[in-house]
């Protein structure tokens, strides 16, 4: 059942001096870079959310998943920081708020370089704060794919955290659409949180890697998933964590997959 509207763009293609069509079908290599913000300081609780931009920029991905993202919150001198990161990188932004927060809202956010169809948040069950998740419908080769960003519970106890997962995988599996489901899980691959998501068919972009912390990572927690749907197969290309550790407490984390289209109705 699907649960956002995706509406599938028909192209005529013409053939010019009647050269056949490749058999291929069409694809395109994506982009894609997960990172936790901080909420826009760095370690010291300086504000940097303009550097993080540029350094946002300069990856040149087609999809940003961030988090612990500020709109308008004290803490953050009343900044709504999507709309600046948005304004440096020229992507698209949208905000996914968990909560009021001094003044404002505090939440998770996605950028993308690719059409928008559709935006929502859905809330997941509530841990030692609220939580949703970001889901945006983006068109990739006149087709539909599904960008996820999640920013599960962090505490050791991993109750609230699988819980959530859970919860974003009811409503996600039923779909027959490609999707990505990056971001801050707060959970290394060998848990309950991330088997989960294997169960239902995800795989890792990008090989382990610790993200966590910044000067010296040891923990392998944020994580770019992915699964194939019926108009697009998505074949992993690998990723990294890159190697900046002055902007955050975590890495960000790049990957990049290639997108087939399965559909007739692709574009090439």
């Amino acid at each position: 059942m699907r649960v956002l509207a995706a509406l599938p763009v028909v192209l005529t293609l013409s053939c010019a001096n009647q050269i056949p069509p490749s058999s291929d079908p069409p694809s395109i290599e994506l982009s894609i870079l997960t990172w936790n913000l901080l909420h826009g300081v760095d370690d010291d609780g300086e504000h940097n959310l303009e550097a993080k931009g540029h350094y946002i920029w300069q990856q040149r991905a087609d999809l940003v998943f961030v988090q612990e993202i500020d709109e308008h919150c004290a803490r953050s001198n009343d900044v709504d920081q999507m709309a600046v990161l948005g304004e440096i990188t020229g992507m698209d932004g949208a905000f996914g708020s968990f909560m009021p927060y001094q003044g404002g809202r505090y939440g998770l956010g996605t950028l993308s370089a690719l059409p928008v169809e559709s935006t929502r948040s859905l809330r997941l069950p509530t841990g030692d704060e609220p939580r949703v998740a970001l889901l945006r419908e983006v068109e990739v080769l006149g087709q539909t794919l599904v960008a996820v960003n999640v920013h599960f519970n962090w505490t050791r106890d991993d109750t609230s955290r699988f819980q959530q997962a859970s919860a974003l995988l009811a409503l996600i599996d039923p779909l027959d659409l490609a999707l990505v489901v990056a971001g801050d899980y707060n959970d290394v691959p060998e848990s309950r949180t991330l088997e989960a998501f294997y169960a239902a068919g995800f795989e890792h972009v990008e090989p382990a890697g610790p993200s966590w912390n910044s000067t010296s990572p040891s923990v392998d927690i944020d994580h770019i998933l992915f699964r194939s749907g019926r108009e697009l197969r998505l074949e992993p290309l690998g990723g990294m964590v890159l190697q900046q550790d002055t902007l955050s407490d975590h890495r960000p984390v790049r990957g990049r997959i290639r997108a087939h289209a399965l559909s007739s109705q692709a574009s090439n």
